[in-house]
C-alpha cells in the first residue's frame, strides 16, 4: 500500500503539472477526487475481505445473542484475523492494472511457467459481488506479490485500482477480541495512513485516569510483551496499543475460557487517536468521522454528544464506504455551514422508496405507447408523495433519448369553480411553450387547426388564450366568436378539444402525455371531456400516441365518484382502454432514513436513530417528515454544527416534543411562528385556491390597500410558497388548507365577498372578462350571507349575469349555470316586480344552461317560473323553445308536437287543421310561383330575419319536422319546409332558412320527380348556408342536400360529402352528426367499398352512437355491421375486445 501511495501521488502530481504548468500542493493531491476515489476502492476491498470473515465467523449473530441474553460465557472467540508487530499497511497489497501498450520483457519470461501478469488475475470485486473466501484471498495475495516484484513500476497504472487485500502474514494468527472491534480499529489506523497519503504519524495520548486504569489491569496470559507507551505512530497496531498476542500455534491452542477471560478483563482500552490532522488536510468530514469511528470502536465512540457512533461490525464499515463510492456528492460533500445557517434545510427533488411504483408507471407508459391504450392512476392519501412520483416519472422520460414526449399538465382545485380549468390550462401552457420553443411547429399546428376547424377555433381561443399567439394576424377571435352559435355548445367544445388533441398528436413525432393532479376534485365537464378524448381521439389512441395519467386521493373518492364511473365504463366504447391503479403507502423506516440521510449528507448508520423517531411521529408520511424536520430546524433542535462540520440534533428533546397526529394540524400549528402580516397574506391567497396569478394579487393589493406581495415573498423564504410562471403557489395543498383554516367560516364568507367585489369593479372598469369570472366566483364563495343589503344583492346578481354570459361565450355551460343560479339566489323578494328584466334574463339563461347540463327537473322549475311571471307572450318564447327541446329529449314527442302546434297558432303561423294532398299541392304551387319570380342573387341578398316571433316559428317548424319523422305522421311534413320558405320570403332569412330550402329541394326530387329543379335549390341552400353568419345548422343543411347530390353527381365524390356534413354537425353539437355518419357507412357498404375500411368506420360510428345513447341509430347500424363481418368471412359474433361494439339495443 505504501508503494502505491507514493506511486499514485507522483502520477497525480505529474498529471496536474502537465495540465497546470506548475507544482501541485500535496494536500490538493490527497483531497482530489481521483485520489479519494482510488483510496475508497482500496478501503472498501479491505473491509469487504474482513466482512466476509466476520460473516463466516458469525460475529453479528453472536453479538445479538449476547445483547439479548446479556451473558457471553458460552461465546468462544473464533480464530479470526490476527495482527503482527508491524502496521497493517505493511501487509496490504493494492491491485492495479497495467498501462495500455506497456508490457514486460517477453524474453525474460520465456519458459517461466510461474510468471504472473495482470491479465492472469481475476478482477477483485471491490464493489460488492461474490464474497471472497480467505483461501482465495491468500492465493491472490501471493500472485500480486509476485507481480509487483517482477513488473516494471513504469508499467503500473496507479489510478486504475481494482481493489486491495491483506497478505497471508496478516491473515494467520490468534484473535485479539471475540467481537472483532480491535480489527476494526487496526483497519481504521491503516486507513488513517492511506487517506493522509502516508504523510501523518498519529499520536494517541492518555489521561491520568486512563493511566490508573491501565496500572490496575492484570497482564494477559496470552501476552509475552511488557506494556508499551501510548505515544504511538500509525505504524503501531491495535495489538501494540492494547497488549500483543503471539502467532505461534501453541498459543493458538490455549483454552477458550482463558481467551474469553482475557477479553473480558485483560485487554487494555486503547486511547483515541485524533483525526484533526486529517481534517486540516481538507479531507471530507464524513471520511474523517468514519476513520475516527473505526479507531474508537473499542472505546464506545460517544464523542460527548450522547450518541454512540463507533462501529460495531466491519460490514457496517464496508457498507458506508460503498455509499461514499456510489454517492460522493451526497456522502463526501461537506455541508456548507454558512448556507445551511442562512437557507436552512434543502430537501431537493429526489424520490425515496418509490422504485417499484415508478417502474410500474414506466411500464404502463410503455404499454400505452406500444401495444394498448392504458390510463394510470396514482392513488394515496394526502402528503404521501403522489405528485413527486409523477414529476420523477416525467424527469426520467426527459432524460431518456428514446422516450421523448410532449408533456401537458394541469391541476384541479377545490376552490376553483371554473370547469375544464385544469385541462384548458394544460393545453394553454402547451401553446405558450410552443410559441417560445418551436415557432415552426407552432405554425404547423396552426395550419392544421385552421384546415380542420376554421373559424370554430375561436371557441378554443376562448379557453386557451395563448393559442391566438400563433394563429396569425388575420385571425380575429372576437369576430369569429360573434358567428359562433351552436345547437349544443358543450358537445361542440368537447369535439373541438378532441380535434385539438388529434392535431398536436399528428404534428409531433413524440407521443403526448397528459397529467392531471388532484383529480378527486375533478368537475363533471372535465370527466365528460376526458371520456370523449379517450373514446374519439382515434389517431392518437389507435396509434398509441397519447398517455394519460393522474393523481388523486382515493380515500376521498367513493366508487360512485364521476371519475371512477367514467374509467370503468370507457372501455364499453371500444377503445380497449384499461386503468392501472398505483397505490402509494407511507414510507418505511428504512426509506425515511434514506431521506434523512440524503438531506443531511450523513451516512444512514448515523441518522438511523433520528429517522426512527421521525417515522414514529409521522407514520412515514413524506410531507409530514419534511414539515417536522423544518420545525426542528426552526426550534434549533436540528442545526448545523460548526465544531463538527455537519448536522446534529437533540435526540432527547425531539423525543419529548409533542407533535399532532396528522400533518394538517401540525402545519396549522407551525404557522404560529410566521409574522402576522405574512399570515394575513397567506389567508388572502388561500381564498383563491392552491395558486393565484401574481398580477391578480397586485391588483387586489391596490384595491383593498393591504400589503400582499412582500409578505408572500417572505412566505417563499419560509418554504410555504413557491413562485413560478407568474404565479404564487402553495408548496402543497395541505399548506393551502392550513392557511384557509386560519379563518373562521363566517370570516371566510366576508373575505371572499370583499375580495370578489374589489376585483369585480376593477374588471368592469378594465373590461377584463377573465378577471371578472374569478371575481364573481369569489363573491359566490362568500354566499348570500355576506351581502350587506338589498342594493348590494342586486349588484351581485348583475355581476353573475355578466359572468354567466361570458362563460356561455366560452361554451362553458357548467360555469354559466352556476353563475346564473347564484344570481337568482341573490334576487330579493318581489324581484319579478322590482327587477323584472334582470329576473327574466337570469331565469331564461339558467334554464338554457340547465337543459345543456341535463338538469331536467331544474329546467321544469325555471320555465314554470317564467311562464308564471312573464308579462307578455314574447317574453315566454325562450321558455317555450327550451320546453319543447326538453320534451323531445325526454322522449315525450306527442306532448312536444301539441305544444309546438299551439305555439305556432299563437304566433300566427299555424299549419292547416286538415292536411290533404290537395292542400299540399296548393301550398306547393303558391311557393313555386313566388320563387319563380326571384333570382338566386335576389334571394341571397335578402335581409336577415329579426322578428323574434318569426324566428321562433321557423325554429319550431324545424323541430316539428323531426318529431313527425319519428312519429310517422308524414301528411304534414311536405308543408313544413314550404311554410319555412314562406316566412323567410316575407320576414328575411334566418339561420334555419337553408334547411327549409334543402328540404324543399328533396321534395321536388323525390316526391315530384323534378331532380334538376330539386338539385338547383339544394345548391342554393348550400350557398345561402355559407352566406349566413351562424354555422349552427350547417350539418343538417348538408345532410339534406347530399341526398339529391348522390343521384346527380358521381357517388364516389358525393358520398364524401356526408363526412363533411358529419364534421360540420360535430362542430355545432348537432345530433344530426350521427345520422350523417350512419348514412355514410350505409352508402359505402352498399356501393362496394373495401370492407375492412367500412367495418372500421362502422365501429367508430357505433362508439359515437353508444356514447350519445342513440338507440335508434344502433338498431339500424348493427345488422349492417354483422352482415359486413360475414361477407369478410368473419363470425358476426364479436371478439372479446369488440363485444361492446355490437351489443344489442335491448341489452344496451
Amino acid at each position: 500500500m505504501k508503494k502505491w501511495t507514493v506511486g499514485v501521488i507522483q502520477s497525480l502530481r505529474s498529471k496536474a503539472s502537465w495540465n497546470n504548468g506548475g507544482e501541485t500542493n500535496l494536500n490538493d493531491v490527497i483531497c482530489s477526487p481521483e485520489y479519494l476515489s482510488c483510496a475508497l476502492k482500496i478501503a472498501h476491498s479491505l473491509a469487504e475481505q474482513l466482512a466476509a470473515i466476520e460473516e463466516e465467523r458469525g460475529y453479528k449473530e453472536k453479538s445479538r445473542e449476547h445483547n439479548s441474553n446479556n451473558n457471553d460465557d458460552n461465546i468462544s472467540p473464533p480464530p479470526v484475523i490476527g495482527t503482527l508487530d508491524k502496521s497493517w499497511s505493511e501487509y496490504i497489497s493494492v491491485y492495479c492494472m497495467m498501462r495500455a501498450g506497456s508490457s514486460v520483457d517477453d524474453k525474460s519470461n520465456e519458459g517461466d511457467e510461474g510468471h504472473t501478469s495482470v491479465a492472469d488475475l481475476e478482477p477483485l470485486p471491490y464493489a460488492g459481488g461474490d464474497d471472497p473466501e480467505p483461501g482465495d484471498l491468500q492465493n491472490l495475495a501471493q500472485k500480486i506479490s509476485t507481480l509487483f516484484e517482477s513488473e516494471n513500476d513504469q508499467s503500473i497504472d496507479y489510478l486504475n485500482v481494482r481493489g486491495a487485500i491483506l497478505n497471508e502474514e496478516a491473515v494467520d494468527g490468534r484473535p485479539l477480541s471475540a467481537d472483532g472491534k480491535l480489527e476494526i480499529r487496526s483497519l481504521g489506523i491503516a486507513l488513517y495512513e492511506l487517506f493522509s497519503g502516508g504523510q501523518i504519524k498519529a499520536k494517541a495520548g492518555t489521561s491520568q485516569q486512563q493511566q490508573q486504569q491501565q496500572q490496575q489491569h492484570v497482564p494477559s496470559p496470552l501476552s509475552s510483551r511488557p506494556t508499551r507507551s501510548l505515544s504511538l505512530s500509525l505504524g503501531q497496531t491495535a495489538v501494540e496499543l492494547g497488549g500483543e498476542v503471539g502467532t505461534s500455534k501453541k498459543r493458538s491452542q490455549c483454552n477458550t475460557s482463558l481467551d474469553s477471560l482475557s477479553h473480558k478483563t485483560m485487554v487494555r482500552t486503547p486511547s483515541s487517536i485524533s483525526v484533526e490532522p486529517l481534517k486540516l488536510l481538507g479531507l471530507p468530514t464524513a471520511l474523517c468521522d468514519l476513520i475516527s469511528n473505526m479507531i474508537d470502536s473499542v472505546n464506545g465512540g460517544d464523542h460527548g454528544h450522547g450518541r454512540r457512533e463507533a462501529y460495531d461490525f466491519i460490514s457496517d464499515v464496508r457498507d458506508d464506504l460503498m455509499l461514499m463510492i456510489d454517492s460522493p456528492n451526497v456522502y463526501l460533500q461537506d455541508v456548507d455551514l454558512a448556507k445551511a445557517g442562512n437557507v436552512g434545510l434543502q430537501f431537493g427533488s429526489s424520490l425515496y422508496g418509490r422504485g417499484a411504483e415508478l417502474q410500474a408507471l414506466k411500464e404502463c407508459h410503455q404499454r400505452s405507447t406500444k401495444s394498448e391504450c392504458e390510463v394510470a392512476m396514482i392513488c394515496g392519501p394526502s402528503g404521501v408523495g403522489k405528485t413527486q412520483l409523477a414529476r420523477e416519472f416525467v424527469r426520467s422520460l426527459n432524460g431518456d433519448e428514446d422516450c421523448g414526449s410532449i408533456f401537458l399538465s394541469g391541476r384541479f382545485d377545490k376552490l376553483h369553480s371554473q370547469p375544464l380549468h385544469a385541462i384548458s390550462s394544460a393545453f394553454d401552457k402547451y401553446c405558450a411553450w410552443l410559441t417560445v420553443k418551436d415557432f415552426s411547429m407552432a405554425e404547423k399546428v396552426a395550419t392544421a387547426l385552421e384546415d380542420i376547424l376554421g373559424e370554430e377555433m375561436a371557441s378554443l381561443v376562448a379557453a386557451m388564450p395563448n393559442l391566438e399567439n400563433f394563429l396569425g394576424d388575420d385571425f380575429d377571435s372576437k369576430k369569429s366568436n360573434e358567428n359562433n352559435t351552436a345547437v349544443d355548445a358543450q358537445k361542440r367544445l368537447r369535439y373541438l378539444y378532441c380535434q385539438f388533441v388529434e392535431v398536436i398528436a399528428r404534428c409531433h413525432e413524440e407521443p403526448l402525455i397528459l397529467f392531471l393532479d388532484d383529480c378527486q376534485w375533478i368537475d363533471d365537464a372535465s370527466v365528460a371531456l376526458l371520456s370523449q378524448i379517450l373514446m374519439t381521439s382515434e389517431p392518437a389512441v389507435k396509434d398509441h400516441r397519447l398517455f394519460f395519467f393522474m393523481c388523486c386521493r382515493d380515500d376521498e373518492m367513493s366508487d360512485t365518484h364521476p371519475l371512477n364511473l367514467m374509467l370503468s365504463s370507457v372501455s364499453r366504447f371500444g377503445t380497449k382502454t384499461k386503468t392501472t391503479k398505483i397505490h402509494l403507502a407511507p414510507l418505511s423506516k428504512g426509506t425515511v432514513n434514506e431521506m434523512v440521510s440524503t438531506t443531511l449528507s450523513l451516512l444512514p448508520r448515523i441518522t438511523g436513530p433520528f429517522a426512527n423517531i421521525l417515522h414514529h411521529k409521522t407514520k412515514g408520511c413524506p410531507l409530514f417528515v419534511k414539515q417536522v424536520m423544518m420545525e426542528l430546524y426552526k426550534e434549533r433542535l436540528l442545526n448545523p454544527s460548526l465544531s463538527r462540520r455537519r448536522w446534529v440534533w437533540e435526540t432527547d428533546k425531539i423525543l419529548d416534543m409533542k407533535i399532532p397526529e396528522n400533518v394538517a394540524a401540525f402545519i396549522a400549528k407551525s404557522f404560529d411562528r410566521l409574522p402576522p402580516e405574512v399570515l394575513s397574506a397567506l389567508a388572502v391567497l388561500s381564498c383563491f385556491g392552491a395558486s393565484a396569478d401574481i398580477s391578480l394579487i397586485e391588483v387586489l393589493e391596490r384595491e383593498i390597500q393591504q400589503s400582499l406581495v412582500a409578505p408572500l415573498e417572505a412566505a417563499i423564504a419560509a418554504s410555504v410558497l413557491g413562485k413560478k410562471g407568474g404565479e404564487f403557489f402553495f408548496m402543497h395543498d395541505k399548506l393551502q388548507e392550513a392557511a384557509y383554516s386560519m379563518m373562521r367560516p363566517d370570516e371566510r364568507s366576508l373575505y371572499h365577498n370583499r375580495y370578489g367585489l374589489a376585483l369585480g369593479f376593477f374588471a368592469l372598469r378594465e373590461r377584463n372578462d377573465r378577471l371578472l369570472l374569478t371575481a364573481v366566483a369569489q363573491i359566490n364563495h362568500g354566499g348570500k350571507q355576506a351581502v350587506i343589503d338589498g342594493d348590494q344583492a342586486v349588484v351581485v346578481a348583475n355581476l353573475n349575469l355578466d359572468a354567466g354570459k361570458i362563460a356561455m361565450d366560452m361554451s362553458d355551460f357548467f360555469s354559466a349555470y352556476t353563475f346564473f343560479n347564484c344570481g337568482i339566489s341573490y334576487l330579493p323578494r318581489g324581484c319579478w316586480d322590482e327587477q323584472y328584466d334582470l329576473s327574466l334574463d337570469l331565469f331564461n339563461l339558467a334554464a338554457k344552461c340547465a337543459l345543456m347540463n341535463a338538469e331536467h327537473d331544474r329546467v321544469r322549475m325555471l320555465t314554470a317560473e317564467i311562464m308564471r311571471f312573464a308579462k307578455c307572450f314574447q317574453d315566454k318564447y325562450e321558455a317555450i323553445s327550451i320546453t319543447v327541446t326538453l320534451l323531445m329529449w325526454s322522449g315525450n314527442v306527442p306532448e312536444a308536437v301539441a305544444l309546438m302546434n299551439n305555439t305556432l297558432s299563437s304566433l300566427g303561423e299555424a299549419l292547416p287543421a286538415t292536411i290533404t294532398p290537395t292542400v299540399n299541392v296548393d301550398y306547393f304551387d303558391n311557393i313555386k310561383e313566388q320563387l319563380a319570380s326571384l333570382s338566386e342573387d335576389t334571394l341571397l341578398s335578402y335581409p336577415a330575419m329579426v322578428n323574434p316571433s318569426k324566428i321562433l316559428a321557423v325554429e319550431l317548424l324545424v323541430k316539428l319536422f323531426r318529431c313527425l319523422t319519428l312519429t310517422g305522421e308524414r301528411a304534414a311534413m311536405p308543408i313544413i319546409p314550404l311554410k319555412m320558405i314562406q316566412i323567410s320570403l316575407t320576414h328575411g332569412m334566418s339561420s334555419l332558412s337553408p334547411v327549409g330550402f334543402a328540404q324543399y329541394g328533396n321534395y321536388l326530387a323525390f316526391v315530384r320527380d323534378e331532380f334538376e329543379e330539386g338539385y338547383r335549390y339544394v345548391k342554393f341552400a348550400l350557398s345561402l348556408m355559407k352566406k349566413i353568419p351562424s354555422r349552427a345548422h350547417q350539418g343538417t343543411t348538408m345532410l339534406y342536400s347530399n341526398h339529391i347530390k348522390l343521384y346527380v353527381e358521381p357517388m364516389q365524390s358525393a358520398v364524401e360529402f356526408y363526412l363533411e356534413a358529419y364534421k360540420a354537425a360535430m362542430k355545432s353539437g348537432d345530433p344530426y352528426a350521427i345520422a350523417c355518419s350512419f348514412v355514410y357507412d350505409s352508402i359505402c357498404f352498399w356501393s362496394g367499398r373495401v370492407l375492412n375500411a367500412v367495418v372500421d368506420s362502422m365501429k367508430k360510428t357505433m362508439k359515437e352512437i353508444k356514447y350519445h345513447r342513440n338507440m335508434l341509430g344502433l338498431a339500424l347500424t348493427l345488422p349492417m355491421f354483422q352482415m359486413a363481418l360475414r361477407l369478410m368471412g368473419q363470425s358476426d359474433t364479436p371478439e372479446p375486445d369488440d363485444q361492446d361494439n355490437v351489443t344489442s339495443p335491448e341489452r344496451t
